[in-house]
């Protein structure tokens, strides 16, 4: 496996992780996010490349990072089409729970996912509009 970088890796991440994906690319079509956008860092081995540099430091936190992670909808349908087993949840899941706590969201970024987080886990409440 490889070594982490001589500096300190950040806690992003399970970092021996991220060395599984082989970055075949087989998971772009299975990610609904990438082909929507069609952006490489809106696909899953884009997003395993930004973990990475995020947890080498190689990277800062920022909006752009924030919103390629914040994309993933965590349907983990890349990890079905990977042929080298990556455990993709595992990864994303960590890297959100980094997010989190690391990155200063606006006032109304807050607002838009705190309505999110209480209206679409719902049914019910979705009907009642």
């Amino acid at each position: 496996m490889a070594a982490p970088p001589a500096t300190s890796v950040r806690d992003v991440v399970d970092y021996e992780l991220l060395f599984d994906c082989v970055h075949c690319g087989l998971c772009l079509e299975a990610c609904p996010t990438y082909a929507v956008t069609r952006a490489e860092m809106d696909s899953p081995r884009g997003r395993i490349y930004l973990m990475k540099a995020l947890a080498e430091g190689r990277l800062q936190l920022e909006d752009d990072a924030a919103r390629h992670l914040d994309l993933c909808l965590g349907c983990r349908g890349c990890e079905t089409a990977c042929p080298s087993g990556v455990h993709y949840g595992q990864l994303i899941e960590r890297a959100r729970a980094f997010v989190e706590e690391n990155y200063s969201r606006s006032v109304p970024q807050r607002t838009r996912r705190t309505l999110i987080n209480a209206i679409f886990p719902y049914p019910a409440r979705l009907r009642a509009g």
